[in-house]
């Protein structure tokens, strides 16, 4: 980091945090009473057809963009629309639509914080491998069209330690899309040693849904029905669907049958300590989950073998009853250990004893223990491994956002801030510049 000159009274101010995940997007005040706001990532999204006086088509300016309604937020994204597609505005953890992403960020500021952006600094988190030109657009974003006093980009890594009182260490980052492993040594991340490999959440939740529809288990999205019938344990569901339901489009079912899938992945899926027994996933004890639509099962060796996938790659397995392509893949301890392996020896021990787990993925039950023992079989015999995690759901599903508001907050930050002097003199490369 370059310093730079204090213009602020941290008396006065209460800096804005963003930390943007692939499930939710988190914003609040840095270091204030005030409650912060979990939001949807997704987004739903429909074309506005402009019409006539005489209700026809305005078929004029067709070249010109087409005008879009968007929905934010839970409350609205749940009510079934026609013509509605439910997207987001992510792509490997960046930011891809930036049309949707200002839509987000006019809803944040607007409706959840309700604030003037003009008075309150931004600290926005950010991917390790995020581009220069996207952190270029984010800061000219930030000081052009909201006019923040003063911006930061900063590595969500980073963020996730000093939520933990670390300054160095490696985040191992298990989320929806991918999962990473990030250096840190003395508040820097090490950017030539991060590790990242599209093994997560979502490789669990395709895992859950291959396992349900092959034991024929329907899934019935909370939005059609209307109301159901409680029955006996693997009973034929008996339920109504709601009246007068407009038809959807393909992803805003998928979105909500996604939803299904991963509240069944971490009620009922389990890690074991080691690499599973035959003989001991048999005599697992069952796992009872009750579906929206009332059916109930039990479920035994399952809640064993699919969450296996991410440590042993042979339990991964496509829709067609084959093994799944895994040449390219890593599973999660390789990812740790070659992260570790990568950095100087100066660091590695001091990578290897501060390994801290992060990540919504991380929740499944036994994940942490499980890593630990496959670290302790890769690391060096001379070496102490040390595994850390959070003690609770909220600190581990938003580390770097809590990491952010601890930082923004303190007195010693505010000569680390990009103003907006200073980004009319150096223009949008001050994300580079300024923000390491």
């Amino acid at each position: 980091m370059s310093g730079g000159a204090c213009i602020y009274d941290v008396d006065d101010i209460s800096p804005v945090v963003l930390d943007i995940g692939s499930y939710s997007v988190r914003a609040g005040y840095a270091g204030c009473e005030v409650p912060s706001f979990d939001i949807p990532s997704h987004v739903g999204v429909r074309e506005v057809i402009q019409s006539t006086t005489d209700n026809t088509v305005d078929s004029l300016n067709d070249t010109k963009k087409a005008q879009k309604e968007y929905f934010i937020d839970t409350t609205k994204l749940i009510v079934p629309r026609q013509e509605t597609d439910v997207v987001s505005f992510l792509k490997d953890g960046m930011i891809e639509d930036w049309d949707i992403f200002e839509e987000m960020m006019d809803y944040v500021t607007n409706k959840c914080l309700m604030c003037d952006p003009k008075e309150h600094p931004l600290l926005f988190s950010e991917p390790p491998w995020n581009t220069r030109e996207k952190r270029e657009k984010l800061m000219e974003l930030a000081f052009e069209k909201y006019e923040f006093p003063a911006v930061y980009l900063m590595k969500n890594a980073v963020l996730t330690l000093f939520a933990s009182g670390r300054s160095s260490g490696l985040v191992l980052d298990c989320g929806a899309t991918h999962t990473s492993a990030v250096p840190v040594h003395d508040g820097y991340v090490i950017s030539s040693n991060v590790v990242t490999q599209p093994i997560g959440g979502d490789t669990i939740v395709d895992q859950c849904r291959l396992c349900l529809e092959k034991q024929g288990i329907e899934l019935v999205p909370n939005y059609k029905i209307k109301e159901k019938q409680e029955v006996g344990e693997n009973e034929k569901p008996v339920w109504t669907l709601k009246p007068n339901l407009p038809t959807v489009r393909k992803s805003f079912d998928d979105y909500f049958v996604k939803r299904i899938v991963e509240d069944f992945a971490h009620s009922t899926l389990q890690l074991c300590d080691t690499p599973i027994d035959v003989d001991f996933v048999d005599k697992l004890p069952a796992s009872s989950y009750g579906f929206p639509c009332g059916f109930r099962k039990d479920f035994h060796s399952e809640r064993a073998k699919i969450p296996e996938s991410l440590f042993d790659l042979k339990y991964l397995h496509s829709g067609l009853d084959v093994p799944a392509p895994s040449a390219t893949l890593m599973n999660v301890s390789d990812i740790a250990a070659a992260a570790c392996g990568m950095c100087e020896n100066e660091i590695r021990s001091q990578m290897y004893s501060n390994v801290y787990v992060s990540g919504g993925t991380s929740l499944i039950m036994g994940f942490p223990e499980r890593l630990n023992h496959d670290l302790a079989l890769r690391c060096p015999p001379v070496v102490k491994l040390r595994v850390a995690w959070a003690p609770t759901v909220a600190e581990r599903r938003y580390g770097a956002w809590i990491g952010g508001s601890i930082v923004a907050c303190q007195p010693s930050f505010f000569q680390y801030w990009v103003s907006k002097a200073e980004y009319k003199e150096i223009g949008r490369s001050a994300a580079e510049k300024r923000c390491t």
